[in-house]
């Protein structure tokens, strides 16, 4: 009986029927995913993989490389995640970046955090991380825990520049707080939003905000011990 075939992350190999290219990114016993040159990644059975020559070896290198960068910053992002003092240096570079644009939007949205740290407790790591929006740069998200499931999980997403827009899961909306979320079906439906606008946005206006994230917390159950 033959031996299985083995192979090493981000090596470089060739389907032996189609003879195309790609690179080993998860084996799994006889099981091994390749990245192509171009298109989705594909599972094949390792006796139709052979090593890569030197001639393509060197056509995949740069996606090697790519690869490798990928994972490195995969990697970056869950620490960033879990360490506090990580977070903290990303939400203060956010907040830099709106400043420098917006100088009056960025003094705002410092002042609003505030007050939403006041209601969920300023831990991050727990009670609220960065998280990549859709433009790829990190915004600030604050948890909750789920008594069910016994973790932290997203409840209030913030997407802040010139305005800020501000995304929360209808499960943890207070009731009669609907009215202060006029989008629906935020969140792939999972949520509502509401845009604002710092200029308008006043402490008196804030202030129906800052409850509701308090009324949020105050009724959450909180974790027996510290997660």
């Amino acid at each position: 009986m033959e031996e299985t075939r083995t192979f090493e992350i981000y090596a470089p190999v060739r389907n032996t029927i189609n003879k195309a290219l790609g690179v080993v990114v998860k084996a799994a016993g006889d099981n091994v995913t390749v990245q192509p040159l171009a298109g989705d990644r594909i599972t094949f059975r390792a006796q139709y993989l052979a090593p890569a020559n030197e001639a393509e070896a060197a056509a995949l290198r740069d996606l090697i490389t790519r690869l490798k960068i990928e994972e490195e910053n995969r990697a970056k992002a869950k620490t960033i995640k879990t360490d506090p003092a990580l977070i903290r240096a990303e939400f203060d570079k956010f907040v830099q970046h709106i400043a420098a644009r917006y100088p009056r939007s960025g003094a705002a949205f410092l002042e609003f955090w505030a007050e939403l740290m006041a209601a969920a407790g300023d831990l991050p790591g727990q009670t609220w991380e960065m998280k990549p929006n859709t433009a790829k740069n990190p915004g600030p998200v604050l948890k909750i825990y789920n008594q069910a499931t016994q973790k932290w999980v997203y409840c209030l997403a913030l997407l802040a520049g010139w305005g800020l827009r501000m995304e929360v899961k209808k499960e943890f909306l207070p009731p009669g707080c609907e009215g202060l979320f006029p989008i629906d079906h935020a969140m792939f439906g999972a949520g509502r939003a509401v845009e604002l606008v710092y200029k308008d946005f006043t402490p008196e206006k804030r202030k129906p905000y800052a409850d509701c994230v308090k009324a949020i917390y105050s009724a959450a159950l909180k974790p027996e011990t510290p997660q």
